[in-house]
């Protein structure tokens, strides 16, 4: 498969996205995840660093990676998705 451009960073912010949620699904509770938590809001328009700065630690993270695997699984493929898991793998 041929990816555009477009293409490319989709994935690229994906990857990125899957990272960060991996990150703070292994690290939530454990250690301060409020940068993680800040850099997730800029990439994904939330506030999660602001609520979870109110609720205290006593609020989990609900993990986003099935959602986000299923979508790259449609539109990039299978092959695409396995390559990108096997990468976030070494990244974290």
């Amino acid at each position: 498969m041929e990816l555009t451009e477009e293409m490319r960073y989709r994935l690229c912010y994906l990857v990125l996205r899957l990272a960060v949620d991996q990150k703070l699904d292994r690290d939530w509770g454990k250690e301060d995840c409020k940068g993680t938590l800040a850099f997730l809001d800029l990439m994904s328009g939330t506030n999660l660093s602001g609520q979870e700065a109110e609720a205290g630690s006593e609020k989990t993270y609900v993990s986003q990676r099935p959602k986000l695997e299923d979508f790259i699984d449609a539109e990039y493929g299978e092959e695409v998705l396995e390559v990108a898991q096997r990468a976030i793998t070494e990244i974290v």
